[in-house]
């Protein structure tokens, strides 16, 4: 099955891209963004379809929780929606900030309703019992999950490869504990087939069709098997990119400097002349190591 949706991606994204350039569904680019990215305008957008909807399909076949398929496909709505406001508009601004932040936190709610959580949370071997906070906990672990993998996703392949170097081995650490979450494989070896094309020079982004998906697919995760405070091993890199933003603003609104060059922290690194190749590389390897060194410490590997 894992085989079968890798190959139906690569199959199908060489027909999505041809359909989605003849269809103009391109990519705007901000203007605030780094200026080494105008040549992309234009590419093929919202590829993220492809890899969410084939990984839903095989999700419900090998009967992977309804809850977080339905947790994947609210998320993936507003990624849609978002993706085409930009596209309709033919600008770089699909939904206004407050808009995502409104419906990611509505689908959250959504989703803590219908799973009903228990109130403790695992914090590395010791049990810690919220109460009535947990909802709140919660929340922001699955907004900021999806909002942590939309940042991300700001250089050719590197959201991609971040969620392949994490959601494998965060699986396997799944698994050692008796808990079978193959929707992260399922997404992984689609993300895969889906960096043949999106890989320097991309020649078709995933959008936040993709990224906000991915996001949300993996906060809902951690939530259902209270390991929350676990997933921030396997995601190092989003993490660090949020609070490079979270730094960057706090910065300049108290003290009016910038901290890094630009945030996320990935756009910093091109504006001190890495490429984009180097930066994916050494965030991905980064990502890796972090998770491998995760599954050491728990005994999974080792």
């Amino acid at each position: 099955m894992i085989a079968a949706n890798f190959l139906l991606n690569l199959f199908l994204y060489p027909i999505l891209i041809k359909l989605f350039r003849r269809r103009r569904i391109g990519q705007y680019i901000r203007k605030e963004g780094p200026d080494l990215h105008g040549y992309k305008e234009g590419t093929p957008t919202m590829g993220g379809i492809l890899f969410v909807l084939t990984g839903f399909l095989f999700g419900m076949i090998s009967k992977t929780n309804t809850m977080v398929l339905l947790g994947m496909f609210l998320f993936f709505l507003i990624g849609f929606l978002d993706d085409f406001l930009s596209v309709a508009r033919k600008d770089s601004t699909g939904l206004k900030t407050y808009q995502k932040a409104l419906l990611q936190t509505l689908a959250a709610f959504i989703m803590l309703l219908l799973i009903r959580p228990d109130t403790n949370v695992d914090f590395f071997g010791s049990t810690i019992e919220m109460g009535k906070w947990y909802y709140l906990f919660a929340l922001l672990v699955i907004v900021g999950s999806s909002n942590a993998m939309n940042l991300t996703d700001g250089l050719d392949g590197l959201a991609g490869w971040i969620y392949v170097s994490g959601s494998i081995p965060y699986w396997f650490f799944l698994k050692e504990r008796g808990v079978s979450e193959d929707i992260l494989l399922i997404l992984g070896v689609g993300v895969l087939a889906f960096l043949v094309f999106n890989s320097k020079p991309a020649k078709i982004f995933m959008g936040d069709t993709g990224s906000i998906t991915l996001g949300g697919v993996l906060g809902t995760v951690s939530v259902l098997t209270k390991t929350e405070f676990y997933l921030v091993l396997f995601f190092m890199i989003p993490v660090i990119e949020t609070l490079s933003v979270i730094l960057q603003v706090g910065s300049f609104k108290i003290f009016k400097r910038r901290i890094f060059k630009m945030s996320p922290l990935h756009h910093h690194f091109e504006l001190i002349g890495w490429s984009e190749e180097k930066i994916v590389a050494v965030f991905t390897v980064f990502n890796l190591i972090s998770s491998l060194v995760a599954l050491e410490i728990f005994g999974v590997i080792g």
